[in-house]
């Protein structure tokens, strides 16, 4: 595994911002994970579509204060990095996380596209974080939603690769 902010490479990333704080948070990302890596390896480019979980290559410092303010700022700098090698973000928005927001603020700002997801509906987000994103998918655990975003980062992939250029952009 890479270290801290280190990406693995393939022709196109997906940053997934997602609050990972408790054992609902853990068992939507696990579900959500399995069933997008399920739907991407059904398509024709699957294998060359990367899925970036800023939890595999930073502590989950959320838990401890001291540990939180120390290392605070490698935490930042790593998912910055991380968020500029990649090509759009999937930011789920139920729990209204604060970075979540953050990341999605970043994303929007260097013009990388947002898709809003969540388990119920998106339309209970931040407006601004609704006003930012390209698309929103609502129930995402639903398989025809998860095929949907499928399509969706499809569409992404096909456009970067045929474009030659970054498709998107805000």
């Amino acid at each position: 595994m890479p270290g801290y902010g280190q990406v693995e490479r393939t022709d196109m990333h997906i940053y997934f911002a997602h609050p990972c704080f408790n054992d609902s948070q853990q068992k939507l990302k696990k579900e959500f994970l399995k069933k997008l890596r399920g739907a991407l390896e059904s398509t024709s480019y699957g294998k060359a579509v990367g899925i970036v979980d800023p939890f595999d290559y930073t502590p989950n410092i959320e838990g401890n204060r001291e540990t939180k303010i120390k290392l605070s700022r490698t935490v930042k700098e790593a998912c910055l990095k991380m968020l500029d090698e990649c090509d759009i973000i999937v930011a789920l928005v139920d729990g209204n996380d604060t970075g979540v927001a953050f990341e999605a603020g970043y994303a929007h700002a260097v013009n990388i596209p947002i898709i809003l997801v969540s388990g119920t509906s998106c339309d209970d987000a931040n407006a601004m974080l609704i006003g930012a994103a390209k698309e929103r998918v609502d129930n995402i655990l639903n398989d025809g939603q998860m095929e949907k975003l499928a399509r969706m980062l499809e569409w992404y992939y096909l456009s970067k690769e045929r474009y030659l250029h970054e498709p998107g952009k805000n």
